[in-house]
Formats: C-alpha cells, sequence, structure tokens
C-alpha cells in the first residue's frame, strides 16, 4: 500500500498550499511535490469551494463529465465520493474547483508544472491501493 500525505502549510488568497509525499510501505519516499486546495475552513458541505477537512481518506479512480480519463477520487465517511473531490491539472485557486492540484513548484499564485507532475504521481498510485492523510500545519 501506498501513502499520498499531504502537509497544508500556507494560506494564500483563496487557497491553501501544501506539501505532499508518496511513500512506499517501507517508509521510502518515492515522489513529493506542492498541493493547491481550495481556501479554508474545512467543510464536510459540498459546493462550496471549499477544502476538506484534515483527516484520513480513501482514493479511487473516477471518470466522470469533465474528465474522460481516470483520475484519482479521494472520499471517506464524511466526504462521500459524491461530492467528487478529484486530483486534477491545475495552477491557481480559480482552477480547484474543490479538488487538489499538484505542482512541482509554489509561490502566493498557485503550483506549477501540473501536468508533468500529475503524469508521475498517476504513474506511482495507479495499481496499488493508496491511503491518503490530509494534515493542517498553519494556524
Amino acid at each position: 500500500m501506498l501513502l499520498l500525505r499531504i502537509d497544508r502549510f500556507k494560506d494564500i488568497n483563496d487557497g491553501t498550499i501544501g506539501k505532499f509525499y508518496i511513500v512506499d510501505n517501507d517508509g521510502e519516499k518515492l515522489m513529493s511535490g506542492f498541493t493547491l486546495e481550495p481556501a479554508g475552513p474545512d467543510t464536510t458541505t459540498p459546493n462550496k469551494d471549499r477544502r476538506i477537512p484534515a483527516g484520513k481518506y480513501y482514493l479511487d479512480w473516477h471518470v466522470g463529465a469533465k474528465y474522460k480519463t481516470p483520475h484519482p477520487i479521494v472520499f471517506n465517511e464524511q466526504v462521500s465520493k459524491s461530492r467528487a473531490i478529484l486530483i486534477h491539472k491545475g495552477n491557481y485557486p480559480q482552477d480547484t474547483e474543490g479538488c487538489i492540484l499538484m505542482g512541482d513548484s509554489y509561490d502566493t499564485k498557485g503550483v506549477y508544472n501540473s501536468v508533468k507532475t500529475l503524469a508521475r504521481v498517476f504513474e506511482l498510485l495507479r495499481g496499488n491501493k493508496v491511503s491518503v492523510e490530509i494534515n493542517n500545519l498553519m494556524d
């Protein structure tokens, strides 16, 4: 099983920056980068364009109306699959649509090199059982 850990550490204008790690069973870090999620506060309420609560999540693959290829979907008992919290490409807060974006660098505007970063993330995650852990490290 792989672990995708997201440590949120910085609020930016209309968004939240985090550091992500993909770790294997032996605790070896396979990849790291940065995430962009909607701004807080955390909420389980759908359609608010706010980030999901810190906690433990499951990861599955989802094909929907917007993304025709399988994308990771994050869910648990409080945040249902129907809320459609996907991991997808994008660079700026307006791209999040409530979801999680990934890149290899960040600044106060967003994350960067999302397409390239996601290609590597998808390659690592696809075909593996994955748990997700999200932590809030900022005040």
